[in-house]
């Protein structure tokens, strides 16, 4: 789902502040899927070229299955952008014609072109960057000397009132939930070039990587759906560092006829209809988020400890969420205190998860089978 600004994991973004480095002078290249997009490529590149500062160098349009002019709207701002628009009208066979495999052939097209050294962006054509999106995405580069960095994708405010009023409330308390998990997992288990406060969303719609790191893991997976997933897992898997900032944002449509069987746009249209009644499967219990991080510390040789599943029991279910929810906020009290994620994290503690003779909370004693949220 999308949320608007006034969420429950806003946070106050650090301000820029201008730094020498070599990532300033790195050419910006910007790819763009787009298919029938002539309603909103024009925002989409108007709000490109009013950048705070910093602009891209080149963007692309790639034109994909097209019926409209969305070609002939790109054309029509060509002459008063201050940016080198390039747009690539392509065909797809019915099995290809799909946002991952446009996204794809986009980012490939743009790094051909590209030098080594490059920056290369990609958005959705339906999206609208915030004034700093540039600025503040080179600002993650410099301080935290990543190889990628994903923003955060927010609803258009124009948009809102296409959603149901209930269903803002209920992503407003999920994304709470998300945001509680992921401070858990900033304490537990801290990296340096992707501290707190963070977010745990991996949009196309927000996406900056250096032209290095893409081929690295062989550029953006062609999949159907969730490519931008996929690209965040191909880096997590090759060890490549990544920013999940809060401060970049970008403003999108709220569609409810969506591009991809499955993404967004469907599970708004299924939620308006009935509301799901178990939250995003990325979205986990406190107790298996705990667990499986500090199996992950014991096990430090691979890259990942996965004990997630679909089963409804390993799954949080909307109707109890205000207690997972309270659940989560008294695990990270606890874990605020000196010491106290040493002493959870720590080995010896093995024999004794519960740390009952430490005065540990109930919530960090959670093991693989304790998923309850009573």
């Amino acid at each position: 789902m999308l949320i608007t600004d006034s969420d429950a994991q806003t946070h106050q973004p650090t301000a820029f502040q201008p730094l020498p480095s070599s990532y300033l002078q790195r050419s910006r290249i910007v790819a763009i899927p787009a298919c029938n997009e002539a309603d909103h490529i024009v925002p989409c590149l108007v709000a490109l070229a009013r950048q705070d500062g910093l602009l891209p160098h080149k963007v692309i349009v790639w034109i994909n299955n097209t019926q409209d002019d969305t070609r002939h709207q790109v054309r029509s701002l060509q002459d008063t952008l201050p940016f080198e628009v390039e747009s690539v009208c392509v065909s797809y066979s019915p099995d290809q014609a799909h946002a991952g495999r446009a996204r794809h052939d986009a980012m490939v097209h743009a790094a051909h072109y590209a030098p080594s050294d490059a920056l290369l962006f990609t958005t959705d054509a339906d999206a609208e960057v915030a004034p700093d999106w540039m600025t503040q995405t080179l600002g993650a580069f410099i301080r935290y000397n990543v190889a990628a960095v994903f923003g955060r994708a927010l609803l258009l405010p124009s948009e809102f009132k296409k959603i149901p009023l209930h269903l803002h409330k209920d992503d407003e308390k999920e994304q709470a939930y998300a945001a509680l998990l992921e401070h858990i997992k900033a304490l537990l288990a801290p990296t340096p070039y992707d501290p707190w406060p963070r977010h745990s969303e991996r949009s196309g719609a927000s996406i900056a990587v250096t032209r290095e790191a893409w081929q690295q893991v062989g550029g953006i997976p062609p999949e159907p759906l969730s490519e931008d997933r996929a690209f965040y897992a191909a880096l997590h898997e090759a060890g490549l560092p990544v920013r999940h900032a809060p401060e970049v944002k970008v403003y999108v449509s709220a569609r409810l006829v969506g591009r991809a069987r499955g993404g967004m746009a469907d599970t708004i249209s299924r939620r308006i209809v009935q509301q799901d009644d178990y939250l995003d499967d990325a979205l986990e219990p406190v107790s298996r988020c705990m667990l499986r991080l500090r199996k992950k510390k014991k096990y430090s040789d691979r890259n990942d400890i996965s004990l997630k599943s679909s089963d409804s029991s390993t799954r949080v279910n909307r109707a109890d969420l205000h207690l997972h929810h309270r659940r989560a906020q008294r695990v990270i009290d606890f874990l605020l205190q000196k010491d106290a994620c040493k002493f959870f994290m720590s080995p010896q503690n093995e024999g004794n998860p519960a740390g009952k003779s430490h005065h540990v909370p109930h919530e960090p004693a959670a093991t693989d089978t304790d998923d309850r949220p009573e």
